[in-house]
Parts: C-alpha cells; sequence; structure tokens
C-alpha cells in the first residue's frame, strides 16, 4: 500500500508509536516455530521487547514509581534467587562495552551450547543470541545479547569486505537483557526493588525515568535508570510487551543496558524522516527558484524571510512546538495568496518558478506541524474552512480513506514541472518529488511501481548532468529505490506484497543498489544521507535485509 509523500510524513508521528510497541519481535530457538510472550518461562525462548526509543515530538515522560515496602509484601522468592539474579545482571551489565565484534564474542561464547541464535528476521541488530538457564528453584533466568551494525565512519568509505566476514569484523555488541519471569505482581515489585537495590550499590542512586522514551514503559513499575558508558535500565512489566495484561502468565523483572549506538540506530529507522535529510538540497533550490522569478523585492524578501524562518523552526520537534513556529505556520496562507496573485500573468519558466516556491513554502508550513501535533484544520474532513480558502488559490487535496484525513497533493509543483519540463525548475521539481519520497513520474507509463519510477526520474536527472554534489544525492536516491527491492524479495514487508513478486529481479537490484551507493560515496562522505547511504550498503554487502525508503505499510 502506497500513501501520498504528504499524508505519510504526517502518519509518522502516529506510526512511530505503533512501531515501537510491534517492536517486539520473537527470537525462537533453532527449529522452533512457535512465538511466546516475554513473560513464558519456556526454555530458549525470548522475546524483544520495549528496546526501541521514540521519538514523536510528544515524549512520554514516566512518572517516579511508587515506592512498595519489600518487608510488608512477605514476597515469594528465595534469596538464593535474589542473588543469582541480581548477580548475573549485574555480571553481564557491567562487561558490555564498546569494540566487542562478533568474531570476538562467538571465540569466548560461541562453544557454550546454552547459547541459541535467532532465527527470526533481522530488525535493528545483525545478530541476536539468547541463554535461557533454570536454578534449583525452578526459575527461568535468559540472558540476550544483542549485535549492531557498525555505525559510518567519517567519511563514509564504502565497506569492502562482504559477506559473513563483513558480520564478524564489524557487527559488535551493543545491547545486554537480562530478565526473569515474575507473573505475580506482589513478587515482581519486590524483585525489581531489590534489583534497583543491588544497581544503587555500584552505580550510585538511579538518575530517574524523567524525560525518557521506551516503547511499552508506561506499564514499567519500580522503574530505575544509571548512565555511564551505557544507559541501564531495570524495571518490573506487569504487562506483555506493554499491552493490557491478558495474559496471567505474564511479568516480567529485567535490566538492559544500551551502548549509544542502538539509540542512533533505532532512532534512524523508526523516528527520522529521510525526507528531512535532503533539506540542504530543497533549501538551496528554493532560493534558486526565487531568484529566477523577479516579481517585487519587497514581497521577494518577506517571502524569502518566512520560508527561511519556517526551515529553521522545522529543524526539530523542540523548534516546532514553540508558540512562534505556530505563529509563523499560520501566517504562511495569507503570504501565499500574495505571492500566487503576483506571479500568475508570468511567462510559463518564471511562472514555474514562482508556483515552485509556492509548493516549498507550503512544504516548509507543514513540516512545522509534522514534527508536533499535526495540522488538524488543514486535513481533518470536519474543518473544511482553511482548505478552501488554498483550493480558491488553487492548491488541490485529496481524500485518504486510510487516514480518515485531507493531504495537499503537489500540484503547484506538477503545474512547475509540467510548465519548465526539461529546464531548471523541471529538474528542481523532480528532485523535490524524489528526495521527499515521492514519484514524479515525468508523463512516462504509469504501470510502473514506485521504485522503478524513482529509477527512471533518478536517471533522467543524471543525464541533466547535475553538479557533482546533486548527483550523488541522486544517486543515493536511486539506491534507495533498488535497495527496497531487495528488501521487499526478502521478505522485509509481507503486507506490502508478495516477495516472490520481487525475487527474479532481486539480484540485479542488489547489484545495482550497490553502484549507486558506491557512485553516491564516491563524491559525498560526510553528509546525513552518506551516512545512511553506507549502512544500507553495509547491509546489502553482509547479505541482510536492508530497511526501507519507498515502502509503508499500515500496521
Amino acid at each position: 500500500m502506497q500513501l501520498s509523500s504528504i499524508h505519510r510524513r504526517a502518519f509518522w508521528a502516529a506510526l512511530v508509536v505503533v512501531a515501537i510497541i510491534g517492536a517486539a519481535v520473537v527470537i525462537r530457538s533453532a527449529g522452533k516455530n512457535q512465538k511466546v510472550a516475554a513473560g513464558d518461562s519456556l526454555p530458549h525462548v525470548v522475546t524483544k521487547q520495549a528496546i526501541s526509543m521514540a521519538s514523536s515530538g510528544r515524549q512520554q515522560t514516566e512518572p517516579e514509581p511508587t515506592r512498595i515496602s519489600v518487608q510488608q509484601q512477605a514476597p515469594n522468592i528465595s534469596s538464593e534467587d535474589e542473588e543469582a539474579f541480581s548477580s548475573l545482571a549485574e555480571s553481564e551489565v557491567s562487561q558490555l562495552h564498546e569494540g566487542i565484534t562478533l568474531a570476538q564474542w562467538m571465540k569466548r561464547y560461541g562453544t557454550d551450547e546454552g547459547w541459541v541464535a535467532s532465527t527470526d528476521e533481522n530488525f535493528f541488530d545483525c545478530k541476536t543470541f539468547a541463554k535461557t538457564e533454570t536454578l534449583s528453584s525452578g526459575r527461568t533466568i535468559t540472558r540476550m545479547a544483542y549485535f549492531y551494525p557498525p555505525e559510518a565512519p567519517t567519511p563514509a568509505v564504502f565497506p569492502t569486505a562482504v559477506g559473513q566476514m563483513l558480520i564478524d569484523r564489524t557487527c559488535s555488541l551493543a545491547l545486554i537483557r537480562v530478565q526473569t519471569p515474575t507473573p505475580a505482581d506482589q513478587d515482581g515489585r519486590a524483585l525489581a526493588q531489590i534489583l534497583q537495590q543491588h544497581f544503587v550499590k555500584k552505580y550510585g542512586d538511579s538518575i530517574g525515568m524523567k524525560g525518557a522514551v521506551f516503547g511499552g514503559a508506561a506499564a514499567w513499575l519500580d522503574a530505575a535508570r544509571w548512565k555511564n558508558d551505557s544507559e541501564i535500565i531495570s524495571a518490573y512489566n506487569p504487562t506483555q510487551a506493554g499491552y493490557d495484561r491478558e495474559d496471567p502468565n505474564a511479568g516480567t523483572v529485567f535490566v538492559f543496558a544500551r551502548l549509544p549506538v542502538v539509540y542512533e540506530i533505532e532512532q534512524n529507522a523508526c523516528c527520522r524522516m529521510k525526507a528531512f535529510r535532503y533539506r540542504s538540497i530543497e533549501n538551496a533550490q528554493f532560493h534558486r527558484a526565487i531568484a529566477m522569478v523577479g516579481v517585487d523585492p519587497s514581497l521577494t524578501e518577506r517571502v524569502t524571510h518566512l520560508y527561511e524562518a519556517l526551515f529553521e523552526a522545522s529543524a526539530s520537534s523542540d523548534q516546532s512546538k514553540q508558540p512562534e513556529s505556530m505563529k509563523l505556520r499560520d501566517s504562511v496562507v495569507p503570504m501565499l495568496g500574495e505571492w500566487l496573485n503576483d506571479v500568475k500573468g508570468l511567462p510559463p519558466a518564471r511562472l514555474a518558478a514562482g508556483l515552485f516556491v509556492a509548493d516549498r513554502l507550503f512544504h516548509a508550513a507543514i513540516d512545522v506541524s509534522i514534527l508536533v501535533t499535526g495540522w488538524r484544520e488543514l486535513w481533518d474532513e470536519d474543518q473544511p474552512e482553511l482548505r478552501s480558502v488554498l483550493q480558491r488559490m488553487g492548491a488541490e487535496f485529496a481524500f485518504d480513506e486510510l487516514g480518515k484525513s485531507y493531504n495537499y497533493v503537489g500540484n503547484w509543483l506538477n503545474k512547475a514541472r509540467e510548465l519548465d519540463p526539461d529546464g531548471a525548475i523541471g529538474q528542481m521539481a523532480v528532485l523535490s518529488a524524489l528526495a521527499r519520497g515521492g514519484a514524479p513520474n515525468l508523463g512516462k507509463a504509469t504501470d510502473q511501481d514506485i521504485f522503478h519510477t524513482v529509477v527512471a526520474d533518478g536517471e533522467w536527472l543524471l543525464s541533466k548532468n547535475p553538479d557533482p554534489a546533486t548527483a550523488a544525492q541522486i544517486h543515493f536516491i536511486m539506491g534507495d529505490a533498488y535497495s527496497d527491492i531487495v528488501a521487499l524479495a526478502g521478505g522485509a514487508e509481507p503486507d506490502y506484497g508478495d516477495p516472490k513478486d520481487y525475487e527474479p529481479e532481486a539480484d540485479s537490484a542488489h547489484a545495482k543498489a550497490l553502484e549507486n551507493y558506491r557512485a553516491g560515496l564516491a563524491v559525498d562522505g560526510t553528509s546525513e544521507n552518506a551516512k545512511d547511504a553506507w549502512l544500507q550498503a553495509w547491509h546489502l554487502s553482509a547479505g541482510l535485509v536492508p530497511s526501507t525508503r519507498y515502502v509503508y505499510i499500515y500496521d
């Protein structure tokens, strides 16, 4: 299912929360096909749970937990269990540090028959191992070791190793989790407090959960947090993966420690829109286009000033949610009316530049809204007033049945491209659409899927001999389109389409994705886009399924 580029971005705020809760990906032992919850006590079966970070513009600040008195509860936990779990948790967490490669870890633990490799699809990590042990009391304790891809080097030189060698040498231990099922709330909270006391002795007082954002954290009780070389969290989760309690056997006391790279990779995957990484290109294009319009200098100056202010305001959610940013956003509508009235009689090429400016200015206002709470009075089907004003100016909107809201269809950008199809504005319009995750299509066959349309338009842009820096970004975009085909063939998004439909092209798409990433990295090895391209190339070179760019699924 494909969503319009505008509505997709508005949808991200809700998607982030859903995706994080849905990140309870099951880890199965070799040969096992059943999936169980985190609180299950079956040996060698565990789940990834509540380890992802989310940032959707509205942070969930967890209140400090209400304390209970261990002495008053008479928990059903033996002192041997308390000591065994706390000591094992502390031992595992204390051994987490940067630079432990998979090869090094396997040399130390690979012969330990208790560790079981995950047979599930990779999510953020490139490899995961689990080990479940049973104490004499019958209590099970599960340890999990998560290995993550490396951060892109600076400059982001194209990876040379391939396959398992690349994974062994560069995939590193980045997250440790130790957990034990504890269904009874009384026992779970008591054990969590004992665990917390154990960690306080080693790391000092907890810094608390205020300001921390974790998927499912709203359900955690007696949560504590410490920071040294890694971030450490301990808590009792009485629910199953953050949902309301339905399984009477749910309930887990856990501790996990993660290195900073975990946050960076997971934020990058779930919560940072790639469209915003092409902001530098969009900014340059806006200023280039407005200089080509040639209308009243005073109006040009005011439109430029407003765009620059919106561009800066949309740089982060903190900036976007400021009252001043909302005022800037609301001032766009009357400014658009004035601008469009001034450019409507211009010759085709200059009119194209004027419409391009209008589209970019409107997008800048939308970007401010997306990072905060959305622009409800613009998208809500029950609030047509603002849309009506914009429609009278020429903006067009389409109703999305899935999201039950309206979205701007980008017709000003489309018209700009039609007025100057082979000129500078036409090329800028195509690049802007591709950078935003759309597919302009330039009048080509409409039966192409989005991936092949992106490739065709990217090749068209490259044929116009853009400057090297712009060409590098086009290669990154085309690499993403080819990479999506590989990901779909690998089963990354089965709800999007049958993997068998993409398998015939998977090998050639794999080669072309790497070819484009290599070409882009040869010119640009330092930008955010370059680092993202490097990580995609790393996954492809390692033989792992890459993340997707042009695929969007409603869960």
